[in-house]
């Protein structure tokens, strides 16, 4: 199935996901020393368009596609961005069109062989394809006991859907595929939330929209279970910092 596309699921991914987006774009301004912005960049599975907007520091014409309508109607950047519906594996686009495609929280839902075979296709002969991902890693600064309630407690309740998280991303077998893997990176995020904040988050997780997909129960009784489990870290109407964890991955088309 495809998380992203009820509508409910979409509206609250626009609300709830954060945006940490332009820091990641920084890190790649600086690896590929872009002094001047590239004529043109395209996001893939580019959702709500949190990763798309940030693509305008760097590029003049920014695309985005996503296999989701919904996603797309609460796409931002309406006016400056170009949004089409495309999976990952057949954009609409002409060969050699694009100096760099990015992929943010995404590549672990495609077919990754036939992905690459067209982002091969799409990008110019020195262009770069950088996968990145901001993924919840349990750390709430200064409260020791979160770290244990998130695997322990709610992953328990809430599986995480089956992801394709073993690719082989060794150049070895990228080389055949006409890309190189030049350089990975880890560091991380940090994000203010109150409860509710961090109650909304959860529900924009893949996690949580199996489960209320399935019936088994809904969104309200989700955010009733959360808002009672979350109250153990929090004081009335205070912010907790979480760490997000942030990796990229920079592939570089070869000639």
């Amino acid at each position: 199935m495809n998380y992203f596309d009820p509508k409910n699921a979409a509206e609250r991914y626009s609300k709830g996901r954060p945006y940490f987006h332009s820091h990641t774009i920084s890190h790649i301004q600086k690896y590929l020393h872009l002094d001047n912005k590239l004529n043109k960049a395209l996001d893939i599975a580019c959702g709500t368009g949190l990763s798309t907007k940030a693509l305008l520091d760097i590029a003049v014409d920014v695309y985005g596609t996503d296999t989701s309508e919904e996603m797309l109607k609460w796409a931002l950047s309406q006016n400056k961005i170009n949004y089409l519906i495309a999976p990952a594996e057949n954009q609409p686009f002409s060969n050699s069109e694009f100096d760099l495609i990015t992929v943010c929280s995404g590549v672990h839902w495609f077919n990754i062989d036939k992905f690459l075979a067209e982002a091969n296709r799409l990008l110019t002969n020195d262009g770069w394809l950088v996968l990145y991902d901001n993924f919840f890693i349990s750390e709430m600064q200064g409260v020791e006991s979160f770290s244990k309630w998130y695997p322990k407690v709610y992953l328990k309740k809430f599986p995480p859907p089956k992801r394709n998280n073993s690719y082989n991303w060794s150049n070895e077998n990228l080389s055949p595929k006409n890309f190189t893997l030049d350089k990975e990176e880890e560091f991380k995020n940090s994000i203010s939330y109150t409860k509710n904040e961090l109650v909304l988050y959860f529900t924009t997780q893949s996690n949580i929209t199996a489960i209320t997909n399935s019936g088994e129960m809904t969104y309200n009784e989700v955010e009733e279970w959360l808002n009672n489990e979350l109250t153990q870290f929090y004081s009335k109407d205070d912010k907790r910092t979480i760490n997000f964890g942030n990796w990229v991955k920079y592939l570089r088309r070869n000639n």
